[in-house]
């Protein structure tokens, strides 16, 4: 899905990922924003250019060679020096409240504050332990159950004070997770950790990357406001055309210029890209197609995720839990 299009771009309910992102941190008052990016870096710089149109400044980093989590923040340097910063991950959408984590650091004057996230089961994340003053003591990597005692994992939302840029090496592959927050932790600087309960993914797998666009749907983020809402939560784009006998059913989303044929059925958690076509007697559900895919006649998707000019021809059976990658042709 990703080998023409970077994964911090790749469209989510009408919008790029990033964008979401971007919003989230206008809320919060940043309006100043560092994309630190090695792959593809074109492709990111030609939908945002300077940010202008969303009303921020961006401003780009640029990795000749992976740098690791931390490096990649010790290239973004230059645009925030002197200044306390936030840093996403680039493939995560929360709902945080930034604006609280950024009080919590100042109050407690940290040096670094991690936003961190209760899980059911912390066995497969990298755990962060607290004291009674919300101050980070240990990390754990992937724990056993019986060495899981706490539940909260590192979210991948930080604050950080202007001098943690000096703990990390300039020009090399540092992790922040396995050698920046270690080093924090034994300089003994103030470390901390802000839990919330709310909502927090990321889009790292395909399954993932699926069940979020439910979430939007579902309302845990807004849809894109160039997007009209018929009844049932249908949300639709500028152009599209259905046909007579064809049945929409929200929540779902369809981008502009698609088309859908007679008899045709979008059921719930269907969203379409731009001009994707739907033929006669065919049915979307669960699904997600990036833009200018199309379906023939009486073709049945559930759960399934196709990416760009894809073509599924009349009477094809596609599996649930099928991924097929820019220009498949079934």
């Amino acid at each position: 899905m990703t080998d023409h299009l970077p994964k911090n771009i790749v469209p989510l309910c009408g919008a790029p990922f990033l964008t979401y992102q971007i919003e989230y941190l206008k809320k919060a008052g940043v309006r100043d924003i560092a994309f630190s990016i090695g792959y593809r870096p074109a492709d990111i710089r030609k939908v945002y250019g300077d940010g202008r149109r969303l009303g921020v400044r961006i401003h780009y980093a640029l990795e000749k060679k992976p740098l690791g989590t931390a490096g990649a923040i010790k290239n973004a340097e230059k645009f925030v020096k002197g200044s306390p910063v936030v840093v996403l991950n680039g493939d995560i959408l929360t709902d945080i409240p930034l604006r609280k984590m950024i009080a919590f650091h100042r109050r407690n004057r940290n040096m670094a504050t991690l936003g961190l996230f209760r899980v059911k089961d912390p066995t497969a994340y990298g755990l962060v332990l607290l004291d009674k003053k919300y101050r980070v003591v240990k990390f754990l990597e992937k724990p056993t159950p019986e060495e899981a005692v706490t539940d909260t994992i590192n979210a991948g939302v930080y604050v950080f004070e202007p001098e943690v840029f000096g703990y990390i090496p300039p020009r090399v592959n540092y992790s922040a997770e396995r050698a920046l927050f270690p080093h924090l932790l034994n300089a003994k600087e103030p470390f901390g950790g802000y839990v919330w309960k709310g909502y927090w993914q990321d889009i790292g797998t395909p399954r993932k990357y699926l069940t979020t666009h439910w979430d939007v749907l579902n309302g845990a983020f807004e849809i894109p406001a160039r997007f009209s809402s018929r009844k049932n939560k249908v949300y639709l784009g500028r152009g599209v055309k259905i046909a007579k006998g064809a049945l929409l059913k929200g929540p779902a989303l369809l981008g502009d210029g698609c088309v859908v044929g007679e008899g045709a059925r979008i059921l719930p958690y269907a969203v379409l890209g731009e001009n994707c076509k739907v033929g006669k007697n065919s049915s979307v559900s669960r699904s997600v197609l990036w833009e200018g895919t199309s379906l023939g006649d009486e073709v049945n998707l559930e759960e399934v995720i196709l990416g760009r000019k894809c073509r599924v021809p009349s009477h094809s059976k596609v599996a649930p839990g099928s991924v097929f990658g820019d220009g498949a042709v079934l």
